[in-house]
């Protein structure tokens, strides 16, 4: 078993690895006045809506609630191409990119990027089983 002070270090490791990366990946300005604002909810097995659309150079504000039993995750090639934000009650963190964002029952998170690339990518749960059961969805950006 690791002891404390092991945790400790680790601990503040992490929130130095998490405040670097805040600090040097070139995010959205602030200020900005126009946002596209997206709510998806995550079910058993189902994304909604289905089918997100966005624009190149328009930010925006994705939020994902787990209104399942399960968890859920969302997982798109799309979003590893991209400087994403994570917001949650307990984190907030800047990141060159996201391969997946996993949500508890009840769980929300804010992510927040800007798309420079348009194209039609599909994301999906990645959790066993889940995909196959149809949780799958389209990210458009024109």
């Amino acid at each position: 078993m690791w002891s404390s002070p092991y945790r400790a270090a680790l601990f503040a490791r992490s929130v130095l690895f998490a405040a670097v990366l805040v600090v040097s990946i070139p995010m959205l300005a602030t200020g900005e006045t126009s946002r596209a604002v997206v709510e998806v909810e995550m079910l058993e097995f189902a994304f909604r809506p289905r089918t997100i659309h966005l624009k190149v150079g328009m930010p925006v504000r994705l939020t994902l609630r787990n209104r399942g039993q399960i968890a859920h995750q969302l997982e798109s090639v799309y979003l590893r191409q991209v400087n994403v934000r994570i917001l949650n009650d307990a984190l907030h963190v800047e990141a060159p990119g996201l391969d997946i964002a996993r949500l508890n029952p009840g769980g929300s998170a804010t992510l927040e990027f800007l798309p420079r690339r348009r194209g039609r990518v599909v994301f999906a749960c990645t959790i066993e089983g889940h995909r196959e059961a149809g949780m799958t969805g389209i990210l458009e950006v024109r």
